[in-house]
């Protein structure tokens, strides 16, 4: 009678494999996160959600800030803000209040797109 093969050699080598797959995961991990010790080039500074899938939201980049709209279609770059201005909407000392307008959309007279969004927050 012949010896039937033994299935320890396969066992081992799938073990193997199994034990390879979270490395693998690992290293793809690292690579694709670019330098490590870098920072972020793109960063989400506020945002406010319209709806379920619709949003708009402050993103800094370079030091140039815009407000941009999110929906589940599409991205749409809403204005150019000024980098001075501060996330709760209001001027540094450096730009003047019409300047900072001019930046956000508004013309002279009318609100700063950043206070009409400040009023959807305290409505909604």
């Amino acid at each position: 009678m012949q010896d039937a093969p033994s299935v320890w050699p396969a066992l081992a080598a799938f073990a193997a494999v199994i034990a390879l797959i979270p490395i693998a995961l690992w290293i793809l991990k690292r690579l694709q996160s670019g330098n490590p010790g870098a920072t972020r080039s793109i960063t989400v500074t506020g945002g406010l959600s319209l709806g379920p899938r619709e949003r708009i939201a402050i993103i800094e980049a370079q030091g140039r800030r815009w407000m941009i709209g999110i929906t589940g279609q599409s991205i749409s770059m809403l204005a150019e803000l000024d980098a001075s201005q501060s996330s709760d909407g209001k001027a540094d000392n450096k730009a003047d209040g019409a300047g900072a307008a001019l930046q956000t959309g508004a013309l002279p007279g009318q609100a700063a797109f950043s206070e009409l969004l400040d009023r959807f927050k305290r409505r909604g």
